[in-house]
């Protein structure tokens, strides 16, 4: 996939650590498709869940995240407004990882992902870049699409 197709599905949010909390995230940029305070867990805060398909690889983390009333997003549809991935490292990445991301459905339960793909680079946890791509979740393509959108990525922050 081309950097112009790429560079029209993408938005892109930078977040940083709130301080005193190990999984709290603040939105610094303040322009992101995600909710503005989103919990990364990772390690040994990491809930468990049930491993299979995907799940049968290591994940590295979580996202959760819920909408505020005063929150507006293409992705805050149905209450209780509620945003979540499972996150896993690109292979042979150090700073980039992804998920699927999954939004309420109209029970208020997130049981699948909606079709985007959700990037997070980062190097040490402490600040994160979440890019989110519309409609690249595929499962059929995601490979193509993963390693296409981590090209796009590379091509514009170095």
């Amino acid at each position: 996939m081309n950097n112009e197709i790429l560079g029209n599905i993408v938005t892109c949010a930078d977040y940083e650590l709130k301080e005193g909390t190990k999984t709290s995230y603040l939105d610094k940029s303040g322009h992101g498709p995600l909710p503005r305070l989103l919990s990364i867990e990772r390690g040994q805060d990491l809930s468990r869940v049930a491993r299979t398909g995907r799940g049968l690889e290591p994940r590295v983390g979580q996202m959760k995240a819920a909408f505020t009333k005063a929150e507006n997003s293409p992705y805050k549809i149905n209450k209780p407004y509620k945003v979540q991935t499972a996150i896993w490292r690109v292979a042979g990445s150090q700073i980039y990882y992804y998920g699927s991301l999954g939004i309420s459905n109209a029970r208020g339960k997130i049981t699948s992902d909606n079709g985007d793909i959700v990037v997070f680079r980062t190097a040490d946890w402490r600040r994160v870049r979440v890019y989110v791509f519309i409609g690249l979740a595929d499962p059929l393509r995601l490979p193509q699409n993963l390693a296409d959108a981590v090209r796009f990525i590379k091509s514009i922050t170095h």
